[in-house]
């Protein structure tokens, strides 16, 4: 009986305890052989590499032969349905695809980088299955300490140090309002299942009139909790660290940043507001996500203008899709949220195509004097390369939104929750905005095509490029070829969306 038990509460766990077990294989076998004169950097960081891609691999082949059982489980800590059982492919596929683009690497040789990543993995995973605010606040902050420890991995930099210390600081802030918001939501109901926390909200508005008015209490603790998620997710006015965050770390940590913590993040904050908070989001609430969404749209634009570097500038141009992002939560109609994951879908093609061209880029042998960091950079890329020119110009035409890329249809179907719940101002100052925002994507193509130079330098192409090359290749053909057939992306969304039907 125990036995059943224990396999029925561990089944939907099969994917992370095959990763642990991973990360406990690597711990063993790079403590064991980092001392041999033998098998030393970077043959062991490459070894622990393959290892830890072979364990996402596998995972997701675990979790493709297994079938979803919608329960909860571990005490209600939690929680087995479509949302957790299909994002969890969401966070395998790119984690497999960031693998692959960044796995060669002159910087990273210390082992222990791949095992972060692993245990970061399974951070994610369990997060989106969380259902209690305890599990939550405990994933939370596990998940932000292993990217605290990214974040200043390459210990020779101090501007990757400055970064860590920054995120470290601002992000203790932001544990703190959540910890804060959750302790005063459950001193007034105590309660800590989301499941109990959408009883009681759902019978508040009744019983309110019988009891002490608790509403300026529940306000503060929302405000507190949806501040720390926004945080998270790098929404403005609460963006600060993420530019500097993105300069200080490394190439691969800043595409880590900007692709899988989203995921899980967007999803537990989704789980708060149309699973929780349904019924009770009043209209201070309402009218503060109507604000992060216009500042985020706003600062996201204003503030890539200014950016000569192309981390910062993808820092900025996350702000701006966030807006989107916030734009589909703030119609509070849970139908629409097929077209917030078709979104982050496309999104998160876009930005590992984004990632994978500069990965591709930066390994050219340019001259001393030539950073790649810079803009400045692209003004060679239609002369030593025109393919690669043209893959960019693709990857930035979709970024822009321009038909028929699929960043134009992403868009659209988020302006259309939009106009069907009556944010017109809204819409009109994010379409505004985004016409604003075509300009400083077209410039990079300026840069790349239509610069005058003074000299000509042909940049030496490393040829262990391949993988990146591969990578780069496919997510451009996507991002090409993606408005000939809907119905892939629709079927998964609507997998994903049947969580929020009841």
């Amino acid at each position: 009986m125990l036995i059943n038990i224990f396999y029925i509460t561990s089944y939907p766990l099969i994917t992370e305890l095959f990763l642990f077990l991973i990360v406990c294989f690597c711990l063993i076998f790079g403590s064991i052989y980092s001392n041999s004169m033998l098998v030393y950097f970077p043959v062991l960081t490459k070894s622990i590499h393959f290892f830890s891609l072979q364990g996402i691999f596998f995972s997701l082949i675990l979790l493709s032969n297994s079938s979803p059982i919608f329960f909860s489980y571990w005490n209600n800590l939690l929680s087995s349905d479509a949302l957790a059982f299909y994002g969890k492919f969401i966070i395998l596929i790119f984690a497999i695809i960031w693998s692959n683009i960044f796995s060669i690497s002159k910087v990273i040789l210390n082992f222990e980088f791949w095992i972060i990543i692993l245990l970061n993995i399974i951070a994610l995973c369990l997060l989106i299955q969380a259902n209690d605010l305890l599990s939550i606040y405990l994933l939370i902050e596990f998940l932000s300490l292993t990217l605290y420890i990214l974040t200043s991995i390459n210990r020779t930099s101090e501007f990757s140090t400055e970064s860590g210390l920054k995120y470290f600081i601002l992000g203790a802030f932001a544990s703190a309002l959540l910890l804060f918001g959750f302790s005063l939501l459950y001193s007034f109901t105590g309660l800590t299942n989301l499941q109990d926390l959408l009883i009681f909200f759902t019978s508040y508005s009744t019983i309110s009139t019988y009891f002490i008015n608790l509403d300026w209490v529940f306000f503060i603790s929302i405000s507190c909790i949806l501040i720390s998620f926004l945080f998270k997710l790098g929404a403005a006015p609460f963006h600060f660290w993420l530019p500097d965050v993105y300069e200080g770390a490394l190439n691969s940590v800043t595409s880590f940043f900007a692709l899988l913590p989203k995921i899980a993040i967007l999803s537990v904050l989704v789980r708060f507001i149309f699973l929780t908070f349904s019924d009770y989001l009043n209209n201070e609430i309402y009218i503060f996500l109507i604000i992060c969404t216009f500042l985020s749209s706003l600062i996201g634009t204003v503030g890539a203008f200014l950016q000569t570097k192309w981390k910062r500038f993808i820092a900025f141009s996350s702000v701006t899709h966030i807006s989107f992002f916030l734009l589909n939560l703030c119609s509070l109609n849970s139908f629409n949220l097929i077209y917030l994951f078709i979104y982050l879908f496309i999104y998160l093609f876009m930005s590992s195509a984004f990632f994978a061209f500069f990965a591709f880029f930066s390994n050219f042998q340019f001259p001393i004097y030539f950073i790649p960091r810079f803009f400045t950079s692209l003004s060679f890329l239609n002369w030593t390369n025109p393919s690669l020119a043209l893959l960019f110009s693709v990857i930035l035409f979709s970024f822009a939104g321009i038909p028929p890329f699929p960043g134009f249809f992403a868009k659209f179907f988020v302006l259309y929750t939009g106009i069907s719940s009556n944010f017109y101002f809204l819409i009109f100052s994010l379409l505004i905005l985004n016409c604003i925002s075509c300009f400083y994507y077209i410039n990079l193509i300026k840069k790349s095509y239509f610069t005058d130079i003074t000299f000509f330098y042909l940049p030496i192409v490393n040829s262990k490029d391949k993988g990146i090359a591969m990578s780069l290749s496919s997510l451009s053909f996507i991002i090409l070829f993606y408005f000939f057939d809907f119905e892939i992306l629709f079927s998964f969304a609507n997998l994903l969306h049947s969580a929020f039907l009841h």
